[in-house]
């Protein structure tokens, strides 16, 4: 298990690791516990996962595995693959 957090607003200290804002902190934690302590105000979010154990791109909205997997998504979208809007 892999967990995620993510300091959106302030900093932290995370298992004594300084965590500042908008930072992103990947550790995995068999077991101990996670020791969180606001260095001013904060707003984290908090998630937790298994490896996906495959190359991730994100670009705008879109996640792939590849640029060219990005490219061909803005293309398709733009082509109205993804649906149209109809008033």
């Amino acid at each position: 298990m892999v967990y995620t957090i993510i300091t959106v607003r302030g900093s932290m200290k995370i298992n004594r690791q300084e965590v500042a804002h908008r930072e992103l902190v990947e550790f995995e934690n068999e077991g101990e516990l996670i020791k969180m302590k606001a260095q001013k105000d904060a707003f984290l979010i908090w998630g937790h996962a298994f490896l996906f154990n495959e190359p991730i791109m994100l670009q705008g909205f879109f996640v792939m595995n590849s640029e060219a997997e990005i490219r061909q998504a803005y293309v398709d979208y733009q082509n109205g693959k993804f649906g149209v809007w109809r008033e």
